[in-house]
């Protein structure tokens, strides 16, 4: 059995794409999906992203609440109905955290139903990733320029509110 601090963790993630595309027969009720012919077989890879092992805070996933410690608690807890369950409900454009380190990798899952997420990796006002409803999107870092402060998500226009899940881990 190991004991002590771990040396490294790791994110190990992959991505499997089948490009398809559907036929509608002559009747609009029947439809049938086929392979594409190029590119031949499937899209994607798998890869691993070391993250530093002492990350800036429960918050770097979503399944910890930010105020998960009694100490960070702002209400009367018994009067506090709220139940955590892993999503981080967004309408306004939201800085995932204040972290200056370099960003080792990103995950956010849009797991609203009708709005789309819109992510941006700076703070200059544009969104250019675009998060459809169930969709998702994962990224490592460059380990030099892209930095934990850097992403902001808002759900569309940030006028229109989403919900999401996500992991953003410094180096």
């Amino acid at each position: 059995m190991a004991t002590g601090d771990p040396v490294t963790r790791r994110v190990i993630f992959s991505t499997y794409v089948i490009p398809t595309y559907s036929i509608e027969g002559e009747e609009a009720s029947v439809r049938h999906t086929e392979f594409q012919t190029g590119p031949a077989g499937t899209l994607g890879g798998k890869g691993t992203a070391s993250i530093n092992n002492d990350q800036w805070g429960d918050g770097w996933v979503s399944s910890s609440h930010q105020e998960a410690a009694w100490e960070d608690q702002s209400d009367v807890w018994e009067l506090q109905g709220e139940v955590w369950d892993g999503e981080l409900s967004i309408t306004a454009a939201t800085d995932l955290t204040q972290d200056s380190t370099d960003l080792a990798f990103l995950y956010i899952k849009n797991t609203g139903t009708s709005v789309n997420a819109e992510v941006s990796l700076n703070d200059d006002g544009n969104y250019y990733i675009i998060i459809p409803p169930g969709g998702s999107v994962h990224l490592r870092g460059d380990g030099s320029t892209l930095e934990c402060q850097n992403v902001y998500v808002r759900g569309a226009g940030g006028s229109s509110t989403t919900t999401i899940e996500y992991i953003i881990a410094k180096e």
